[in-house]
């Protein structure tokens, strides 16, 4: 983690939650017309159907289910090194529906936070070839198909800040909840051309055009760095696309926006992607009292609360669980993070060892010893900057493929994006049907 104090990282506090899984699956019939970039549709989504989770807890992480097929996502601590959590999930090839057309929802979950500059810049310089490539089908640019091109996209941005439960501490503007997990709306009007005010995300239809869509992008998600140091990443995707009817319950037992402030922007039918861009891990804190800088429960240094407290923070069931259950539909899901894994440990796209990751040495979480208010950086590279260990999120990321999800994981600590997001492209690919 950064440096909170100075620089970043840390978050807010949600109390704990039983999640209880409905057999139900609400399908709208939507059509399948074209629509103009930047026009925010009217129908809210829905959270699609059931999940069953059957097997055995992880090893720390407290009862992963019992027999009235009740899942316990708040159960313990988090320290999955013990082993994924497996549930028996739809098959893989199950995949979202074609009667409304090829259609993709995709939820950027761009880190906000101070060392961040340079890594927003590079997702927004590769966003337009990301959008020509979803939209054309044609990832190798000689002109013909290579997967089914999306023809209906709906593309939202939100951030890590979700506040640190009402302490006050530097760099967190709103201690109380930050922005909530809420699709970013605010432009960045540094950039030239940037509206002040964008719709809730954006909406874009076969033929409509792709570089425009790409502008609009890079003025809400190129935010700048004045977010929380006390990333909290998978809280606010969890958070974003949650409805307010789950029983699921995040910080001061608010609800999920999806059918509320993000109304619209989950369908029933759609593949759902999720991307995370940041270089820090996770700490969505279950225990507010976490970020007490004056804390008689958790002592030492603010900067390092998140490692040294792992039982304040959510275990990682809470968004393998929460995330599917929010798309209705395992197979429906792709979940892809851009974070601080070494290079070369994720060079194959094809071949991800999410086992083998976690266990390098330089994916380990110890204190920097020459700058002890710190954890070593799992890659540095200079004149970028640094990337600390993302174990909950490559946790995260592995126990989803097991439960029957898309997922990919490649790293920060390139200058070029390309390869990144060739990776997440492709991954969404392969749960795209073929709706021809």
């Amino acid at each position: 983690m950064d440096r909170v104090l100075q620089s970043e990282e840390v978050m807010a506090s949600f109390p704990s939650a039983r999640f209880d899984w409905l057999l139900a699956c609400l399908v709208f019939a939507i059509g399948c017309g074209p629509h103009p970039p930047r026009m925010v549709p009217d129908a809210a989504g829905d959270d699609g159907g059931p999940i069953t989770i059957d097997s055995g807890p992880d090893e720390d992480a407290g009862p992963i289910g019992d027999d009235a097929g009740t899942i316990d996502v708040d159960a313990g601590s988090e320290d999955l090194d013990g082993g994924p959590v497996v549930t028996d999930a739809a098959p893989a090839d199950a995949g979202p529906s074609c009667e409304a057309g090829v259609r993709l929802d995709l939820l950027f979950m761009v880190d906000n936070s101070n060392s961040m500059t340079e890594e927003q810049a590079s997702l927004a310089a590769q966003f337009p070839r990301l959008m020509r490539v979803l939209a054309s089908g044609d990832l190798d640019g000689d002109g013909s198909e290579d997967f089914p091109p999306v023809a209906d996209m709906h593309v939202g941005v939100v951030t890590a800040d979700m506040g640190t439960a009402g302490f006050i501490v530097p760099t967190c503007a709103d201690p109380s909840v930050g922005d909530d997990g809420i699709l970013r709306t605010e432009g960045n009007t540094a950039i030239a051309g940037c509206a002040a005010t964008h719709p809730a995300f954006l909406a874009f239809g076969a033929g409509d055009d792709t570089d425009a869509l790409a502008g609009d992008f890079t003025c809400v998600a190129q935010m700048g760095t004045g977010g929380c140091g006390f990333e909290q990443q998978l809280e606010a995707t969890l958070k974003a696309l949650t409805p307010s009817s789950s029983s699921l319950r995040f910080h001061a037992a608010t609800r999920g926006h999806a059918d509320g402030a993000n109304a619209g922007f989950l369908r029933g039918d759609s593949l759902v992607g999720v991307v995370m861009l940041t270089d820090e891990n996770d700490c969505s804190a279950s225990d507010g009292e976490i970020f007490n800088p004056s804390s008689a429960t958790y002592s030492g240094n603010l900067n390092l609360r998140c490692f040294s407290y792992p039982s304040a923070l959510h275990p990682v069931t809470r968004y393998v669980a929460g995330l599917q259950a929010a798309v209705g539909d395992p197979a429906r899901l792709v979940f892809a993070a851009i974070t601080g894994v070494p290079v070369d440990l994720v060079s194959d796209p094809s071949a991800i060892d999410y086992d083998a990751i976690l266990a390098e040495a330089r994916m380990r979480e110890t204190v920097d010893v020459s700058d002890p208010n710190r954890l070593t950086p799992s890659c540095n590279v200079p004149g970028r900057g640094l990337a600390f260990p993302p174990r909950r999120i490559v946790q995260t990321a592995r126990d989803l493929e097991l439960a029957g999800s898309g997922t990919i994981v490649q790293s920060i600590c390139q200058a070029d994006f390309t390869p990144a997001l060739d990776a997440i492209i492709t991954r969404l690919a392969d749960r795209l049907p073929n709706c021809d």
